[in-house]
């Protein structure tokens, strides 16, 4: 026997009984220490110096081929792990370091690099010494822990040399490495047999008998061995990891579930290399390796290795087991703790099998036969069942995941999503109101799910579908009915009929109607709220007035499409007047697009049961509601668009006027801004301008009643313009089939007067201080005379147009003699304007013949 008495080295930071606690009882040395961060750095650092010293003299004593030197060496360098000082980060650290001193150096001779100890283990064969007397010597090791490590690596050079069968060895390893039960230095030490890394090979696992390798045989054992071997070795590092957890103080709970999820990955490898075997038969698998695993899962009861270990094996093992082994597999789900993350298991191994089924049709046949569906919505409902606590998200999430597995591989089984749809709401209604943030956003994931993969109007009309949503708080709703409205229209769905028009709205309420307490806010104008709340109005808005043109009758019925708008916009009325300003213009266009089908059927003799009339009396509604609103502008907007729809599209001349009578008393009634007055003015104008249907005395009624509200405008120069704008009134282009009108004496008499309340505005800005200059023509005398080259302009239209009473020569004197003046010599826009124009006519002079006889008589 040979024992090194050379404690580990932790400096004048460490406490008086340091020494002391080597030669403690068991259960004295399975107290954590809890010990600042500043003290563990230190510690690492005075046993990782001595790790270095150690490993200096093993190092020498191996090349000088010294036996005891050596085992005594390797000996003071393990037994600094045995610290439990050192929280499991910094005991990584040493841990590395340790097993670097051992491992990973050259070998004398030998062309890759090899554990030195090991080689030096198997030279002494070559000097009459048995690789067996060598696995008995290190054996006498004074402590337990540099003891284990030794026996691992004689009993891996033990196997090596083939002078012991390697299934007796693995036996005795690993139930011998049971003497080490403190947590962090058993997983440890359990890691080091089994666990490769990076090069820094694990001195057992190579030596596994299994099929095909070397040490497989009649003695040395077989696949079954090897699996034992890692199915035992798995079983106490779990032990060993859970048993972490109850140690120390509740106040470091947090603290511990860090460092076990730190761990984790020690105790898989285990799991990891089971499935690496060659060996490993689905038979296997199912009969031993399986039914081990998972007892051991679920009696452990802790959370932490639950979530990990049935994670891990979902992963590492292949498809075909799990589909092979499901209801195994799934009948341990509902044994798991409460605390487990049962959605994320569930979610884990559907999306595997969910794959699986995408790579192969015949795996879907499979799953047929085995009711994958039906046994993942058996567990499911058992879970939920026995963990009455469970939160209402996890339940959401759970149940998402199997929305995806059954879209994935019954992608035309509905009745599975409405199955699923049914017990969510079920185990989410017993839970009360759903008043959790995570829960809501989960419940949000699962409505969404189905949207995803199937039609939406397809799946609003499921039976349940609607039921879940309900559970939400009225916020969430409109979450879900946004993305509702945006699956809609990034697939192009058309709605088609108005039943499901009226489904459709009732799930996109929260969009329709106003906002509560909106009207409040309005009222005490509470800006940042307020300005909050309209933000998302329009963005929902936004998405409606989109929806609209998605609503289309199918096959181009446009009585049935009639159906569909009035439907549209009753619930389009329920929303409060910051909405329906968005919704209800996008609706009338809608509307004026069938209306153009519904005139080409009549014209064509067809007679559809809702005629023009009717349309038009649901566009005159939908303006008035506009104007209520208020949005007047809008409104009249609308009113002169469906004005000129009556006119040129269905030749209705009664319906067109009264939608000019209802712009008119809007324009009187709702326009108070100048600037809109103007804008206003010039869209009644041009939009009758447009209009062929009415008769000489309808025409002149509406064309006296816009000229006479020329003379009413703030501005003199806006008066001027508006009364050019109304010369065409009186002068409408020739169109084959129309009856255009050409009042020659009307239009000078429009000239005439704009050219007196140019004069008139000439005096007005005259009293503006120094002239405009660059190209600011908007006030000063450079207005003036932009305002008389723009009547020059509008009287060469109408000289072209072929008029015999417009003259311009004295028109021309007039404009160069405006221009010439010394406040508009220097404004650039104003004489590129007069330039263009004179250049006009210069062209049309040199154009010749009957047009050009007609510019004869003009001198520029």
């Amino acid at each position: 026997m040979y024992n090194v008495d050379v404690p580990p080295r932790f400096g004048l930071l460490a406490p008086p009984d340091h020494r002391s606690s080597w030669s403690v009882g068991p259960q004295a040395a399975m107290v954590e220490p809890n010990y600042m961060p500043e003290e563990q750095k230190a510690w690492l650092k005075d046993a990782s110096n001595a790790v270095k010293r150690h490993g200096f003299y093993l190092r020498k004593a191996i090349d000088d081929d010294n036996m005891k030197e050596a085992l005594r060496y390797s000996a003071a360098l393990l037994g600094e792990l045995r610290t439990s000082l050192l929280s499991p980060q910094k005991y990584y650290e040493l841990y590395m370091q340790a097993c670097d001193e051992l491992r990973n150096l050259e070998a004398r001779q030998q062309p890759q690099p090899a554990a030195a100890l090991l080689v030096f283990f198997r030279d002494e064969a070559g000097k009459g010494r048995s690789q067996g007397e060598l696995y008995d010597l290190v054996q006498h090791a004074g402590n337990i822990v540099p003891r284990l490590y030794l026996l691992c690596t004689a009993g891996a050079c033990y196997v090596r040399g083939g002078e012991a069968p390697a299934k007796l060895i693995l036996r005795d390893v690993v139930e011998m490495c049971k003497g080490v039960q403190h947590p962090t230095r058993g997983l440890f030490l359990r890691a080091y047999l089994v666990q490769a890394r990076q090069g820094r090979g694990a001195v057992m696992r190579g030596l596994l008998p299994d099929t095909n390798s070397q040490y497989e045989g009649e003695d040395g054992g077989n696949v079954i061995d090897a699996i034992e071997f890692l199915l035992v070795n798995f079983t106490e590092m779990n032990k060993l990891w859970v048993r972490m957890q109850h140690q120390g103080s509740a106040r470091d709970r947090e603290k511990r579930e860090r460092e076990r999820q730190q761990l984790a990955d020690l105790v898989g490898k285990n799991l990891t290399y089971l499935s690496q075997l060659d060996g490993l038969t689905f038979q296997l698998y199912r009969d031993i390796v399986l039914p081990r695993v998972l007892e051991q899962v679920v009696t452990c009861r802790d959370d932490i290795a639950q979530q990990y270990l049935m994670q891990c094996v979902i992963m590492v093992f292949p498809d075909e087991f799990h589909l092979g082994t499901l209801q195994s597999l799934l009948g341990a789900l509902p044994q798991l703790q409460p605390g487990v993350r049962v959605h994320t298991v569930l979610s884990l191994l559907m999306d595997r099998l969910a794959n699986y089924a995408a790579t192969d049709k015949d795996v879907v046949e499979e799953m047929n036969g085995v009711d994958a569906f039906g046994q993942m919505s058996k567990v499911a409902l058992k879970v939920v069942e026995q963990h009455p606590d469970m939160p209402g998200a996890d339940v959401a999430a759970m149940y998402s995941a199997l929305l995806g597995f059954s879209g994935t591989v019954y992608p035309d089984r509905l009745d599975f999503v409405d199955r699923v749809l049914e017990t969510c709401y079920n185990a989410l209604q017993r839970r009360g109101p759903i008043n959790d943030s995570k829960a809501e956003k989960q419940v949000v994931a699962l409505l969404s799910t189905p949207l995803d993969k199937y039609d939406a109007v397809t799946v609003l009309g499921l039976a349940h579908y609607p039921s879940v949503m309900e559970l939400l708080q009225p916020r969430m709703k409109r979450e879900v009915a946004t993305r509702i409205v945006q699956t809609l229209l990034a697939a192009g769905t058309q709605v088609s009929t108005l039943d499901q028009v009226e489904m459709l709205f009732s799930f996109i309420t929260p969009l329709v109607q106003d906002v509560e307490g909106l009207q409040d806010l309005l009222d005490e104008e509470a800006s940042e709220q307020l300005t909050a709340l309209l933000l998302d109005v329009s963005e929902d808005q936004q998405l409606l007035a989109r929806l609209v043109h998605n609503m289309q009758a199918e096959g181009g019925d446009t009585d049935a499409q009639h159906g569909m708008v009035v439907a549209a916009q009753r619930h389009f009325l329920q929303g409060g007047p910051q909405r329906i300003r968005h919704t209800l213009p996008p609706l009338a266009f809608s509307a004026l697009a069938t209306v153009r089908r519904v005139a080409a059927a009549q014209q064509g003799g067809s007679t559809p049961q809702v005629g023009c009339a009717a349309w038009y009396q649901l566009l005159h509604q939908t303006a008035t509601e506009l104007a209520s609103v208020p949005a007047a502008e809008l409104a009249l907007q609308l009113f002169l668009t469906c004005a000129h729809s009556a006119s040129e599209e269905a030749a209705l001349e009664v319906t067109a006027y009264e939608f000019f009578e209802q712009a008119f008393v809007l324009y009187e009634e709702s326009i108070p801004d100048s600037r809109q007055e103007v804008r206003a003015l010039q869209s009644i104008i041009g939009t009758l301008s447009r209009c062929y249907v009415f008769g000489a005395d309808e025409r002149a009624a509406l064309a006296h009643k816009a000229s006479s509200y020329c003379a009413k405008l703030l501005k003199r120069t806006d008066q001027c313009q508006a009364l050019l704008a109304c010369s065409h009134l009186h002068w409408q282009p020739a169109i084959e089939g129309k009856r255009a009108v050409r009042d020659e004496q009307a239009v000078l008499s429009c000239l005439k007067r704009a050219l007196k309340v140019a004069n008139a505005a000439q005096q007005q800005l005259a009293v503006a201080g120094k002239p405009a200059r660059g190209g600011d023509v908007s006030s000063g005398p450079a207005a003036a005379a932009s305002l008389f080259v723009e009547i020059l302009n509008h009287y060469l239209f109408f000289f072209d147009a072929g008029g015999q009473l417009i003259t311009t020569a004295s028109l021309l004197e007039l404009v160069a003699n405006e221009v010439a003046a010394d406040a508009c010599k220097d404004n650039e826009a104003l004489q590129t304007f007069y330039s263009n124009t004179l250049a006009h006519i210069k062209q049309r002079k040199a154009a010749g013949g009957e047009a050009g006889a007609k510019y004869d008589g003009l001198q520029i």
